[in-house]
Protein backbone atom coordinates (compact mmCIF):
# COMPACT_ATOMS: atom_id res chain seq x y z
CA UNK A 1 0.00 0.00 0.00
CA UNK A 2 1.23 3.44 -0.28
CA UNK A 3 0.01 6.80 1.13
CA UNK A 4 1.46 10.53 -0.44
CA UNK A 5 4.53 11.99 0.79
CA UNK A 6 4.96 15.70 -0.89
CA UNK A 7 5.06 14.97 -4.14
CA UNK A 8 5.27 11.49 -4.28
CA UNK A 9 4.37 8.56 -2.05
CA UNK A 10 5.24 5.74 0.43
CA UNK A 11 5.31 2.33 -0.58
CA UNK A 12 4.91 -0.07 2.65
CA UNK A 13 3.54 -3.45 3.44
CA UNK A 14 0.13 -3.95 5.20
CA UNK A 15 0.65 -3.28 8.87
CA UNK A 16 -0.36 -6.21 11.57
CA UNK A 17 -4.03 -6.00 12.40
CA UNK A 18 -4.91 -4.03 9.71
CA UNK A 19 -8.80 -2.97 10.16
CA UNK A 20 -9.12 -0.89 6.93
CA UNK A 21 -8.84 2.69 5.30
CA UNK A 22 -10.90 5.50 6.75
CA UNK A 23 -11.58 7.64 3.79
CA UNK A 24 -14.60 9.63 2.26
CA UNK A 25 -16.33 8.55 -0.47
CA UNK A 26 -16.72 10.26 -4.16
CA UNK A 27 -18.67 12.79 -4.25
CA UNK A 28 -21.27 13.66 -7.26
CA UNK A 29 -20.28 17.53 -8.40
CA UNK A 30 -23.05 19.60 -10.39
CA UNK A 31 -22.31 23.14 -11.85
CA UNK A 32 -21.50 25.55 -9.64
CA UNK A 33 -24.18 28.19 -11.37
CA UNK A 34 -26.97 25.38 -10.78
CA UNK A 35 -25.75 25.30 -7.18
CA UNK A 36 -25.65 28.88 -6.47
CA UNK A 37 -29.51 29.33 -8.04
CA UNK A 38 -30.98 26.25 -6.21
CA UNK A 39 -29.62 28.14 -2.82
CA UNK A 40 -31.47 31.28 -3.63
CA UNK A 41 -34.20 30.24 -4.40
CA UNK A 42 -34.42 28.20 -1.44
CA UNK A 43 -32.33 29.40 1.37
CA UNK A 44 -32.42 28.28 4.75
CA UNK A 45 -34.51 29.88 7.63
CA UNK A 46 -35.50 33.24 5.72
CA UNK A 47 -36.94 34.63 2.44
CA UNK A 48 -34.72 35.17 -1.24
CA UNK A 49 -32.05 37.57 -0.67
CA UNK A 50 -33.84 39.64 -2.76
CA UNK A 51 -36.99 39.56 -1.03
CA UNK A 52 -34.87 40.74 2.44
CA UNK A 53 -33.22 43.50 0.52
CA UNK A 54 -37.04 44.99 -0.84
CA UNK A 55 -37.88 44.79 2.66
CA UNK A 56 -35.10 46.37 4.31
CA UNK A 57 -34.37 48.98 1.75
CA UNK A 58 -30.55 49.50 3.01
CA UNK A 59 -28.67 52.41 2.03
CA UNK A 60 -25.20 50.51 1.87
CA UNK A 61 -24.42 46.85 1.69
CA UNK A 62 -21.16 45.11 3.07
CA UNK A 63 -20.00 41.86 2.25
CA UNK A 64 -17.81 39.70 4.17
CA UNK A 65 -15.22 37.77 2.55
CA UNK A 66 -12.72 34.62 3.29
CA UNK A 67 -8.78 35.59 3.23
CA UNK A 68 -5.67 33.80 1.49
CA UNK A 69 -5.20 31.09 4.17
CA UNK A 70 -8.90 29.76 3.32
CA UNK A 71 -8.98 29.69 0.00
CA UNK A 72 -12.40 28.67 -1.85
CA UNK A 73 -12.81 27.13 -5.05
CA UNK A 74 -15.26 29.25 -7.70
CA UNK A 75 -15.48 32.15 -5.30
CA UNK A 76 -15.49 34.80 -7.86
CA UNK A 77 -18.27 33.52 -9.41
CA UNK A 78 -20.11 32.87 -6.49
CA UNK A 79 -19.57 36.68 -5.22
CA UNK A 80 -20.53 37.60 -8.80
CA UNK A 81 -23.72 35.47 -8.50
CA UNK A 82 -24.33 37.52 -5.00
CA UNK A 83 -23.56 41.10 -6.40
CA UNK A 84 -26.00 40.17 -9.18
CA UNK A 85 -28.88 39.69 -6.67
CA UNK A 86 -28.09 42.88 -4.77
CA UNK A 87 -27.85 44.95 -8.36
CA UNK A 88 -31.39 43.37 -9.27
CA UNK A 89 -32.86 43.94 -6.06
CA UNK A 90 -32.03 47.36 -6.95
CA UNK A 91 -28.66 48.60 -4.48
CA UNK A 92 -26.26 50.73 -6.28
CA UNK A 93 -22.91 49.10 -7.20
CA UNK A 94 -21.00 52.11 -5.23
CA UNK A 95 -22.82 51.53 -2.37
CA UNK A 96 -21.82 47.88 -1.95
CA UNK A 97 -18.15 47.23 -0.19
CA UNK A 98 -15.91 44.20 0.28
CA UNK A 99 -14.02 43.58 3.68
CA UNK A 100 -11.62 41.34 3.88
CA UNK A 101 -11.79 38.54 6.91
CA UNK A 102 -7.84 38.52 7.62
CA UNK A 103 -8.87 37.99 11.51
CA UNK A 104 -5.19 38.60 12.45
CA UNK A 105 -3.20 37.12 9.60
CA UNK A 106 -0.96 39.22 7.25
CA UNK A 107 -2.30 41.69 3.84
CA UNK A 108 -3.05 40.16 0.79
CA UNK A 109 -0.83 41.47 -2.63
CA UNK A 110 -2.78 42.92 -4.75
CA UNK A 111 -2.24 39.78 -6.75
CA UNK A 112 -3.65 37.74 -4.41
CA UNK A 113 -7.02 39.68 -4.19
CA UNK A 114 -6.87 39.60 -7.84
CA UNK A 115 -6.75 35.93 -7.72
CA UNK A 116 -9.41 35.50 -5.06
CA UNK A 117 -11.90 37.89 -6.33
CA UNK A 118 -11.22 37.92 -9.24
CA UNK A 119 -12.39 40.92 -11.62
CA UNK A 120 -14.24 41.94 -8.84
CA UNK A 121 -11.25 44.66 -7.66
CA UNK A 122 -11.27 46.48 -10.52
CA UNK A 123 -15.34 47.12 -9.74
CA UNK A 124 -15.52 47.13 -6.25
CA UNK A 125 -14.16 48.92 -3.04
CA UNK A 126 -12.13 46.24 -0.90
CA UNK A 127 -11.18 47.23 2.72
CA UNK A 128 -8.89 44.22 4.40
CA UNK A 129 -10.08 44.01 8.21
CA UNK A 130 -7.07 45.55 10.29
CA UNK A 131 -7.48 43.55 14.37
CA UNK A 132 -5.76 46.72 15.67
CA UNK A 133 -7.17 49.63 14.04
CA UNK A 134 -10.58 51.12 13.68
CA UNK A 135 -12.76 48.88 15.73
CA UNK A 136 -15.65 49.50 18.26
CA UNK A 137 -16.78 47.79 20.55
CA UNK A 138 -20.67 45.95 20.08
CA UNK A 139 -21.32 43.81 23.95
CA UNK A 140 -19.85 40.96 25.54
CA UNK A 141 -20.76 37.36 25.16
CA UNK A 142 -22.13 35.51 28.33
CA UNK A 143 -18.99 34.30 29.07
CA UNK A 144 -17.73 37.73 29.65
CA UNK A 145 -15.96 37.97 26.02
CA UNK A 146 -15.89 42.08 25.15
CA UNK A 147 -16.26 41.84 21.26
CA UNK A 148 -14.55 43.91 19.02
CA UNK A 149 -15.94 44.26 15.82
CA UNK A 150 -14.53 46.25 12.81
CA UNK A 151 -16.08 49.73 12.51
CA UNK A 152 -17.04 49.86 8.37
CA UNK A 153 -18.72 46.16 9.49
CA UNK A 154 -20.81 47.25 12.30
CA UNK A 155 -21.64 50.96 11.01
CA UNK A 156 -22.84 48.81 7.50
CA UNK A 157 -27.18 48.64 6.92
CA UNK A 158 -26.47 44.96 5.71
CA UNK A 159 -23.73 42.54 6.41
CA UNK A 160 -23.47 39.43 3.86
CA UNK A 161 -21.44 36.91 5.41
CA UNK A 162 -19.49 34.35 3.37
CA UNK A 163 -17.06 31.19 3.57
CA UNK A 164 -16.49 28.19 3.54
CA UNK A 165 -17.46 25.14 5.79
CA UNK A 166 -14.40 22.66 6.97
CA UNK A 167 -13.12 21.32 10.29
CA UNK A 168 -11.53 23.47 12.54
CA UNK A 169 -9.20 22.79 15.13
CA UNK A 170 -10.58 25.59 17.88
CA UNK A 171 -14.33 26.36 16.54
CA UNK A 172 -15.70 22.94 15.52
CA UNK A 173 -16.48 24.10 11.99
CA UNK A 174 -15.09 26.57 9.81
CA UNK A 175 -17.55 29.00 8.17
CA UNK A 176 -20.43 30.47 9.87
CA UNK A 177 -20.01 33.24 12.19
CA UNK A 178 -16.00 32.62 12.15
CA UNK A 179 -16.52 35.24 9.55
CA UNK A 180 -16.96 38.05 12.56
CA UNK A 181 -14.74 36.40 15.08
CA UNK A 182 -11.93 35.90 14.30
CA UNK A 183 -12.56 37.13 10.90
CA UNK A 184 -13.47 41.14 11.29
CA UNK A 185 -12.65 41.12 15.39
CA UNK A 186 -10.21 43.14 17.26
CA UNK A 187 -6.88 41.61 18.33
CA UNK A 188 -7.85 41.07 22.22
CA UNK A 189 -11.00 39.48 21.00
CA UNK A 190 -9.10 37.12 18.86
CA UNK A 191 -6.56 36.35 21.41
CA UNK A 192 -9.28 36.06 24.65
CA UNK A 193 -11.77 33.74 22.60
CA UNK A 194 -8.85 31.45 21.08
CA UNK A 195 -7.36 31.65 24.53
CA UNK A 196 -9.62 29.05 26.12
CA UNK A 197 -7.78 26.52 23.87
CA UNK A 198 -7.02 23.99 25.91
CA UNK A 199 -10.52 23.93 28.10
CA UNK A 200 -12.96 20.90 27.97
CA UNK A 201 -15.29 20.76 24.89
CA UNK A 202 -12.80 22.64 22.61
CA UNK A 203 -12.84 20.16 19.84
CA UNK A 204 -12.21 19.44 16.12
CA UNK A 205 -15.37 18.66 14.88
CA UNK A 206 -17.63 19.71 18.39
CA UNK A 207 -19.79 22.55 18.33
CA UNK A 208 -21.91 21.71 21.11
CA UNK A 209 -20.03 22.41 24.97
CA UNK A 210 -17.25 24.08 22.68
CA UNK A 211 -16.73 27.68 24.54
CA UNK A 212 -14.70 29.06 21.41
CA UNK A 213 -17.85 27.96 18.75
CA UNK A 214 -20.28 29.38 21.69
CA UNK A 215 -18.38 32.85 21.95
CA UNK A 216 -17.90 32.84 17.65
CA UNK A 217 -22.08 32.26 17.91
CA UNK A 218 -22.69 35.36 21.02
CA UNK A 219 -20.11 37.19 18.49
CA UNK A 220 -22.24 37.12 15.36
CA UNK A 221 -25.25 37.31 16.99
CA UNK A 222 -24.25 40.66 18.82
CA UNK A 223 -23.23 42.05 15.34
CA UNK A 224 -26.62 40.58 13.84
CA UNK A 225 -25.23 39.15 10.26
CA UNK A 226 -28.04 40.05 8.01
CA UNK A 227 -27.33 37.19 5.37
CA UNK A 228 -25.35 33.86 4.79
CA UNK A 229 -23.34 32.12 2.18
CA UNK A 230 -21.57 29.07 3.13
CA UNK A 231 -19.95 26.89 0.91
CA UNK A 232 -19.24 23.08 0.82
CA UNK A 233 -16.21 21.61 -0.39
CA UNK A 234 -14.93 18.02 -1.51
CA UNK A 235 -12.14 16.68 -0.29
CA UNK A 236 -10.16 17.61 -3.06
CA UNK A 237 -11.82 21.17 -3.10
CA UNK A 238 -14.76 21.16 -5.73
CA UNK A 239 -17.85 23.27 -4.79
CA UNK A 240 -20.33 20.39 -3.76
CA UNK A 241 -22.96 22.26 -1.64
CA UNK A 242 -24.05 26.35 -1.23
CA UNK A 243 -26.32 27.09 1.71
CA UNK A 244 -27.93 30.35 1.87
CA UNK A 245 -30.15 32.29 4.38
CA UNK A 246 -30.26 32.88 8.41
CA UNK A 247 -26.62 33.09 9.34
CA UNK A 248 -27.27 30.57 12.10
CA UNK A 249 -29.54 27.92 10.57
CA UNK A 250 -28.01 28.51 7.44
CA UNK A 251 -24.78 27.58 8.95
CA UNK A 252 -26.34 24.51 10.90
CA UNK A 253 -27.36 23.19 7.66
CA UNK A 254 -24.07 23.60 6.31
CA UNK A 255 -22.52 21.70 8.85
CA UNK A 256 -24.56 19.00 8.90
CA UNK A 257 -24.87 18.05 5.06
CA UNK A 258 -20.73 18.55 5.44
CA UNK A 259 -19.95 16.15 8.67
CA UNK A 260 -22.64 13.58 6.64
CA UNK A 261 -19.97 13.78 3.67
CA UNK A 262 -17.13 13.42 5.64
CA UNK A 263 -17.81 10.96 9.06
CA UNK A 264 -16.68 7.89 8.12
CA UNK A 265 -17.98 4.80 10.39
CA UNK A 266 -15.48 2.69 12.50
CA UNK A 267 -16.70 -0.55 14.67
CA UNK A 268 -13.74 -0.50 17.02
CA UNK A 269 -10.90 2.22 17.52
CA UNK A 270 -7.12 1.07 17.42
CA UNK A 271 -3.94 1.09 18.96
CA UNK A 272 -2.06 2.71 15.56
CA UNK A 273 -3.51 4.93 13.35
CA UNK A 274 -0.91 5.80 10.42
CA UNK A 275 -1.99 9.59 8.95
CA UNK A 276 -0.85 11.51 5.81
CA UNK A 277 -1.30 15.01 5.49
CA UNK A 278 -2.28 14.25 2.10
CA UNK A 279 0.64 14.50 0.04
CA UNK A 280 1.93 18.80 -0.83
CA UNK A 281 0.97 21.13 -0.34
CA UNK A 282 -0.90 19.70 2.88
CA UNK A 283 2.69 18.79 3.95
CA UNK A 284 5.09 21.46 3.00
CA UNK A 285 5.52 21.80 6.26
CA UNK A 286 5.47 20.47 9.82
CA UNK A 287 3.07 23.24 11.11
CA UNK A 288 0.57 21.92 8.48
CA UNK A 289 1.37 18.57 8.31
CA UNK A 290 1.08 18.28 12.42
CA UNK A 291 -2.78 19.03 12.07
CA UNK A 292 -3.86 16.08 10.73
CA UNK A 293 -3.41 14.67 13.87
CA UNK A 294 -6.55 16.10 15.42
CA UNK A 295 -9.09 14.17 13.55
CA UNK A 296 -7.15 10.90 13.60
CA UNK A 297 -7.15 11.05 17.56
CA UNK A 298 -10.99 9.93 16.77
CA UNK A 299 -10.10 6.69 15.88
CA UNK A 300 -7.46 6.52 18.39
CA UNK A 301 -7.24 4.23 21.86
CA UNK A 302 -7.02 5.91 24.71
CA UNK A 303 -2.88 6.10 24.74
CA UNK A 304 -2.79 4.69 21.30
CA UNK A 305 0.58 5.92 18.81
CA UNK A 306 0.19 7.46 15.73
CA UNK A 307 2.12 7.44 13.13
CA UNK A 308 2.50 10.53 11.31
CA UNK A 309 3.54 11.02 7.52
CA UNK A 310 4.51 14.25 5.58
CA UNK A 311 7.51 15.39 3.92
CA UNK A 312 8.00 18.84 4.84
CA UNK A 313 10.18 20.04 2.57
CA UNK A 314 9.48 23.90 3.70
CA UNK A 315 10.75 23.22 7.14
CA UNK A 316 8.65 23.77 10.29
CA UNK A 317 6.66 26.85 9.50
CA UNK A 318 5.20 28.75 12.20
CA UNK A 319 7.89 30.36 14.12
CA UNK A 320 5.90 30.87 17.42
CA UNK A 321 4.54 27.27 17.76
CA UNK A 322 8.30 26.28 17.50
CA UNK A 323 9.82 28.06 19.85
CA UNK A 324 6.29 27.38 22.08
CA UNK A 325 7.44 23.42 21.91
CA UNK A 326 11.11 23.42 21.95
CA UNK A 327 10.84 26.10 25.07
CA UNK A 328 8.37 24.21 26.95
CA UNK A 329 8.06 20.79 28.62
CA UNK A 330 4.25 19.32 27.67
CA UNK A 331 2.86 19.61 30.86
CA UNK A 332 4.22 22.96 31.51
CA UNK A 333 1.84 23.69 27.93
CA UNK A 334 -0.79 22.36 29.59
CA UNK A 335 -0.56 24.44 32.47
CA UNK A 336 -0.01 28.00 30.66
CA UNK A 337 -1.97 30.74 31.86
CA UNK A 338 -4.59 31.59 29.46
CA UNK A 339 -4.02 35.47 29.79
CA UNK A 340 -0.39 34.53 28.10
CA UNK A 341 -1.83 32.48 25.70
CA UNK A 342 -1.14 34.51 22.07
CA UNK A 343 -2.30 34.13 18.57
CA UNK A 344 0.08 32.51 16.48
CA UNK A 345 1.56 29.67 18.12
CA UNK A 346 -1.29 29.14 20.17
CA UNK A 347 -1.43 25.90 18.15
CA UNK A 348 1.33 24.18 19.95
CA UNK A 349 -1.43 24.02 23.42
CA UNK A 350 -3.30 21.80 21.98
CA UNK A 351 -0.52 19.78 19.81
CA UNK A 352 0.26 19.18 23.82
CA UNK A 353 -2.78 17.93 24.74
CA UNK A 354 -2.28 15.00 22.01
CA UNK A 355 1.11 14.69 22.77
CA UNK A 356 -0.22 14.03 26.62
CA UNK A 357 -2.17 11.08 25.50
CA UNK A 358 -0.55 9.73 22.65
CA UNK A 359 3.17 8.57 21.35
CA UNK A 360 3.58 10.14 18.11
CA UNK A 361 6.01 8.74 15.60
CA UNK A 362 6.82 11.12 13.01
CA UNK A 363 7.93 10.36 9.12
CA UNK A 364 9.46 13.38 7.78
CA UNK A 365 12.29 14.97 5.77
CA UNK A 366 13.22 17.56 8.85
CA UNK A 367 16.03 16.90 11.34
CA UNK A 368 15.35 14.31 13.56
CA UNK A 369 16.84 16.08 16.72
CA UNK A 370 14.76 19.24 16.84
CA UNK A 371 11.55 16.87 16.00
CA UNK A 372 12.69 15.08 19.02
CA UNK A 373 12.91 18.26 21.18
CA UNK A 374 9.25 18.83 20.49
CA UNK A 375 8.24 15.95 21.66
CA UNK A 376 7.79 13.79 18.75
CA UNK A 377 9.85 10.58 18.04
CA UNK A 378 11.67 10.98 14.57
CA UNK A 379 11.91 7.44 12.44
CA UNK A 380 13.53 7.18 9.21
CA UNK A 381 11.21 4.96 7.06
CA UNK A 382 7.60 3.05 7.75
CA UNK A 383 9.42 -0.30 8.91
CA UNK A 384 10.98 1.63 11.66
CA UNK A 385 7.24 2.91 12.77
CA UNK A 386 5.58 -0.18 12.39
CA UNK A 387 8.34 -2.10 14.06
CA UNK A 388 8.00 0.24 16.88
CA UNK A 389 3.99 -0.10 17.44
CA UNK A 390 4.39 -3.88 17.12
CA UNK A 391 7.21 -4.14 19.88
CA UNK A 392 4.59 -1.57 21.90
CA UNK A 393 1.01 -3.36 21.68
CA UNK A 394 2.08 -6.77 20.70
CA UNK A 395 0.27 -9.54 18.81
CA UNK A 396 -2.72 -7.82 18.96
CA UNK A 397 -1.77 -4.75 17.63
CA UNK A 398 -4.63 -3.25 15.67
CA UNK A 399 -3.76 -0.54 13.25
CA UNK A 400 -6.45 2.37 10.73
CA UNK A 401 -4.71 4.31 7.87
CA UNK A 402 -5.92 7.38 7.14
CA UNK A 403 -4.56 8.51 3.87
CA UNK A 404 -5.71 12.29 4.12
CA UNK A 405 -5.97 13.36 7.98
CA UNK A 406 -7.46 16.55 7.25
CA UNK A 407 -10.51 15.76 5.35
CA UNK A 408 -12.57 12.91 7.35
CA UNK A 409 -14.15 12.22 10.88
CA UNK A 410 -14.00 9.04 11.83
CA UNK A 411 -16.74 7.88 14.14
CA UNK A 412 -17.82 4.49 16.32
CA UNK A 413 -21.29 3.77 14.56
CA UNK A 414 -20.05 0.75 12.18
CA UNK A 415 -21.21 -2.56 12.76
CA UNK A 416 -19.63 -5.43 13.94
CA UNK A 417 -17.93 -7.40 11.14
CA UNK A 418 -17.57 -4.27 9.14
CA UNK A 419 -14.64 -2.24 10.40
CA UNK A 420 -14.87 0.47 8.15
CA UNK A 421 -17.30 2.51 5.96
CA UNK A 422 -16.55 5.11 2.94
CA UNK A 423 -18.73 7.89 3.36
CA UNK A 424 -21.52 8.23 5.88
Amino acid sequence: MDLKYGKGSLIFETPPGFLGFIQSGDVAVRPVDVLLKESFVKPVGLPCLKDVLHKNTPGDVVIIVSDITRKISNYARILEFIVGELVDAGIDEKNVQFVIALGTHRRHTAEENELLYGRLVQDFNFSEHDCNRDLVTIGATSTGLDVGINRRVMEADFVIATGRVDFHYLAGYSGGRKSILPGVASYETIRNNHSKLVRNGVRIGQLEGNVIAQEMAEAGNLLGIDYLVNIVETPTRETAQIFSGHHAHAFEEAVKQFTRARQVKISEKADCVIVSAGGYPNDKNFYHTHKSMNLATRALKERGSIILVGQCVEGFGNEKFMQLMLDNEIEALLKYPEEKIEVGGHRAFLTAKILSNHRVYALTGLEPNVVRQIGFTPIKDMKEGIDAVKKEYGEGLKTLIVPNGEAVLPSMNGKRGTPYHSGG
